[in-house]
């Protein structure tokens, strides 16, 4: 794999974002190489961390079919990971999907405790991450 940025900052969810804001993400995330075939997540797990995939794709499966295809800049675990840190919006700290790496990865990723100082920092970068959980959990019951 040839990227040498591996910044989270990559996300669509952060294009809003000040180079400050770029920053202070990049310091919270830690880059993680993944090799094909890796189950970043398993539907119905514990949701752990926040991710951003930086290079690569993945597959979304929900219910043993894939529903969708994640790319560069794509972010996953924002649902579950909301649930942690007590926000109502997101569904029992559960993972909706089973997410599986097509190609090798690179994936930026956050832990529950990073992810909540980022919120607690940035309040519109907050606000951002919940309505994309808001949408993820309305689109997963057929609300979109």
């Amino acid at each position: 794999m040839t990227t040498t940025n591996h910044s989270i900052s990559t996300a669509a969810i952060f294009a809003h974002c000040t180079d400050r804001q770029r920053a202070r993400l990049d310091s919270l995330a830690t880059p993680v190489e993944v090799k094909a075939g890796y189950e970043l997540v398993r539907e119905g797990a514990v949701g752990l961390e926040f991710g951003v995939i930086v290079e690569g794709t993945a597959s979304v499966i929900v219910g043993g079919r894939t529903v969708a295809t994640l790319g560069t800049g794509d972010h996953y675990g924002e649902v579950a990971v909301l649930n942690h840190i007590g926000h109502p919006e997101a569904d029992a700290g559960r993972r909706m999907a089973t997410i599986t790496a097509d190609t090798d990865l690179w994936v930026a990723v956050m832990s529950i405790q990073e992810f909540a100082s980022l919120l607690a920092e940035f309040p519109d970068v907050a606000d951002a991450v919940r309505r994309a959980a808001r949408d993820r959990v309305g689109a997963s019951q057929g609300n979109s």
